[in-house]
């Protein structure tokens, strides 16, 4: 190799010697700085993507902060009454009064409800309300349909939330 080196002009080897350090830049380049660039981008984007999704949460956290103390004050208002109490008088401000045939204590803080043809499309937005605002939890619900349309007969069993 040495021999044929020595054979080659001044201009040969003048003109190997540049190709030979463009292919060398050209290696380091496409096999390391282009991949590091690329990885320097992607992490870029990645970080912006991981703030807006901090705001998002502090703000998720602060709403929920809120919420849990909006909760504690309806958990404190409704201490003061039973909870055989308070399904009454909810299952009657929503206008169930008629079709409330039984409300019997089942033991450890339990309820047992029948409702007899009552709409299922208001009934759904009670059982949300005592859930969200009396911290009563459904255990069993039990849905019938009747003939008339729209209305349901209803057995549950209801209990407090600690």
């Amino acid at each position: 190799m040495k021999a044929w080196w020595d054979s080659l002009s001044r201009r040969e080897r003048h003109l190997i010697g540049s190709g030979m350090a463009l292919t060398l830049a050209l290696l380091i380049y496409a096999l390391a700085w282009q991949p590091f660039r690329a990885s320097y981008h992607r992490l870029q984007q990645s970080v912006a993507e991981q703030r807006a999704d901090l705001a998002w949460m502090r703000q998720v956290a602060q709403e929920v902060q809120r919420l849990s103390g909006a909760g504690e004050n309806a958990h404190a208002t409704a201490d003061g009454r039973s909870l055989l109490t308070r399904v009454d008088q909810t299952a009657r401000a929503a206008g169930f009064g008629p079709a409330l045939k039984r409300i019997a204590p089942q033991g450890n803080e339990q309820l047992s409800v029948q409702l007899d043809a009552v709409e299922f499309d208001r009934l759904i937005p009670w059982l949300a309300t005592l859930e969200r605002n009396q911290r009563i939890v459904i255990i069993n619900l039990s849905a019938d349909r009747t003939a008339a349309a729209g209305r349901v007969n209803v057995r549950l069993i209801l209990g407090s939330r600690p």
